[in-house]
């Protein structure tokens, strides 16, 4: 009887020792699995596909050096039953199988950042969504820019989202839906022109004012000249002049971040202020409040013609003669001879003067 219970005792004594190695195992799975060695604050990003096995998870967080083990992960991940959420996660620091199941099994995506930068048009801002990597391809987001009915759901009753979009930064998941995308640009937009500005806008016409901001912004580099520019444009218009835009040839051409060409500026184009007359039919870029407000209070001048000295401001003129002038300043300001560029504007402004 003694010797029975001597090798119960024992048997007693293995199991324990065994049941408490296993459990101090996985206690270390649980709590300590990670890989020490890594630059805790490196943050690094792994992305969960849609539907991604549990064990391709797992494998991806070895090969990051962020777990030594994929069975830790995986133990823990199937003892919780998480649904793991599909899309881009930042992870960074020493974490445990615990800490990473969480984490994965949250909507905290890691969001990617773009900003839209002031006169940037609707088709930079699709370039930029790609190389950025919120988005694969520049056509989803152009689709639904240039869709009158869902911009009509979303307040844009116009056939593009162009000048609605408003220049900032912004933050959005990977693969983000281009609907989303307008639509929270057009928001900021709302918030940021604000209630009375609106007012003031759809008192002068509110679209006419918003493609002539959009003009002032991409004929202007700083701020202290946009209601000058604004009045020339505006003066011109009351005298039924064409505009001569550099921007709306461009704009037109779908040609952009290079300067105009001559030849360029006599390609005609519904949005082509040197072959047509009026305004553009939309806005040619995306504009900032400061543009609209140069429109709603233009500087009181009686110009109707400028030249860009090269330095970013200008030179304004109430004559052609005047005008001349000027773009032979600027000759002499560059120390060019024979300029080709110069001269032919030189003739498609006096033919509309």
């Amino acid at each position: 009887m003694p010797e029975r219970r001597k090798l119960i005792l024992s048997a007693t004594i293995i199991l324990s020792f065994i049941f408490t190695s296993v459990f101090a195992f996985f206690l270390y799975l649980y709590f300590f699995d990670y890989a020490k060695k890594r630059e805790i604050l490196k943050p690094l990003l792994i992305e969960v596909n849609k539907g991604e096995s549990l064990k391709s998870i797992a494998e991806k967080l070895v090969s990051m050096n962020l777990l030594k083990y994929s069975l830790s992960f995986r133990i823990f991940a199937r003892s919780k039953a998480k649904k793991f959420m599909a899309g881009e996660f930042e992870l960074y620091g020493n974490l445990s199988p615990k800490d990473i199941t969480e984490l994965l099994t949250t909507s905290n995506f890691y969001k990617r950042k773009i900003t839209v930068i002031p006169g940037e048009s609707i088709y930079e801002i699709a370039e930029n969504l790609v190389e950025s990597g919120i988005l694969k391809s520049k056509d989803d987001f152009l689709y639904w820019a240039e869709n009158p009915e869902f911009l009509k759901k979303i307040g844009i009753n116009y056939e593009t989202a162009e000048g609605f979009l408003y220049p900032d930064t912004y933050l959005f998941t990977k693969n983000s839906d281009p609907r989303l995308i307008i639509h929270t640009m057009y928001e900021n937009f709302i918030k940021k022109v604000g209630e009375r500005r609106l007012k003031l806008m759809g008192n002068m016409g509110f679209y006419k004012v918003l493609i002539l901001a959009s003009i002032v912004e991409k004929e202007s580099t700083f701020e202290f000249e946009k209601p000058i520019i604004a009045s020339v444009f505006l003066n011109r218009l009351k005298k039924s002049m064409r505009l001569q835009a550099d921007p709306t040839a461009l704009y037109g051409l779908k040609i952009f971040g290079t300067p105009p060409k001559p030849f360029h500026l006599r390609i005609d184009s519904p949005h082509n202020t040197y072959t047509r007359d009026g305004l553009p039919p939309t806005p040619i870029c995306n504009p900032t409040v400061s543009s609209i407000d140069a429109v709603l209070n233009p500087a009181r001048t009686k110009y109707l013609y400028f030249v860009a000295k090269g330095d970013g401001t200008h030179f304004f003129a109430e004559t052609y003669e005047e005008h001349l002038e000027n773009i032979n300043k600027v000759k002499e300001m560059r120390k060019v001879g024979q300029n080709e560029e110069i001269p032919d504007l030189q003739r498609e402004t006096e033919n509309n003067r």
